[in-house]
């Protein structure tokens, strides 16, 4: 019945040696979308344990309250960006980009009118069908185009927030997705809570001296021992330093994020565009 359980939930058990120590296994942050896979083995006569993970995550690349300050910083630019938007040359190209995103211009004639608007003509058409084949479903990819020329054909401050607009609606319906491996190495620590836990050996690093606190820990509701549980934490060390100028260590995030093997969240993040993001 357990092992059902756990199929369940996404996670194959671990062995029984998992009773000691986590071996390997899939667990879910409770807090955010992201997800830890795991694999730990035993080093130094069993008194450490050497954990490699993969961290992945999915996350909207823009917050609806991230608005305002993009219109602010176009605003500021909007004196300079007129004169961009005069140039007869590059505003043809964004007509011509429009045309054939609509279907409205052959993609062809717009190649022989623009040479210099693609380095690789067969590629750049290639990718030009798409983004029509695209648009066919959402007509939404094509805000951004519609706005620059809105701005080519009347160059006020007005139309040239619309681009800011577009672009940040855009993003609101992007989600991005990061995916990157870490390792540590863990002591346990037998009175740690109420039944112990393997513990980050870290080190302060960094001008903020950040040292890992983050543990594995058994699952207390479950009776059968098997499963653990990763909770993620960090502490700076040195909160009057600085990580760049103007970012103080005192903003870094010393917050607990829990990951389980039970998977509790199941969001609806609305992603009409997938990005992925090295961070």
């Amino acid at each position: 019945m357990k092992s059902l359980l756990a199929c369940l939930f996404g996670l194959a058990a671990s062995t029984a040696l998992a009773a000691d120590y986590p071996t390997t296994g899939m667990l879910y942050n409770q807090q955010e979308d992201s997800s830890l896979t795991y694999t730990c083995s035993l080093q130094q006569g069993q008194q450490r344990l050497r954990c490699e993970f993969i961290q992945t995550a999915v996350r909207k690349k823009a917050k609806a309250a991230d608005l305002e300050k993009k219109l602010d910083v176009a605003r500021k630019n909007y004196p300079g960006a007129v004169k961009e938007f005069s140039d007869p040359k590059e505003c043809n190209m964004v007509g011509a980009w429009l045309g054939m995103a609509t279907g409205q211009i052959s993609i062809d004639a717009a190649l022989a009118r623009n040479p210099g608007i693609a380095t690789d003509a067969a590629k750049f058409k290639e990718g030009m069908i798409r983004l029509q084949e695209e648009a066919k479903v959402n007509p939404g990819v094509l805000d951004t185009f519609r706005a620059l020329a809105g701005m080519c054909d009347h160059p006020t401050e007005e139309n040239f927030l619309k681009i800011t607009k577009a672009d940040h609606d855009k993003n609101l319906r992007t989600c991005q997705v990061s995916s990157n491996s870490f390792a540590q190495g863990f002591v346990w620590v037998s009175d740690f809570g109420n039944g112990g836990a393997w513990v980050v050996s870290s080190q302060p690093e960094g001008p903020c001296g950040v040292v890992q606190l983050s543990r594995f820990e058994k699952d207390q509701s479950d009776t059968s021992g098997l499963f653990w549980r990763y909770i993620a934490r960090k502490a700076a060390t040195n909160p009057s330093g600085t990580v760049l100028p103007g970012l103080s260590c005192s903003a870094v995030d010393q917050g607990e994020y829990v990951y389980d093997w039970k998977k509790t969240r199941s969001d609806h993040l609305q992603c009409d565009f997938v990005e992925f993001s090295p961070i």
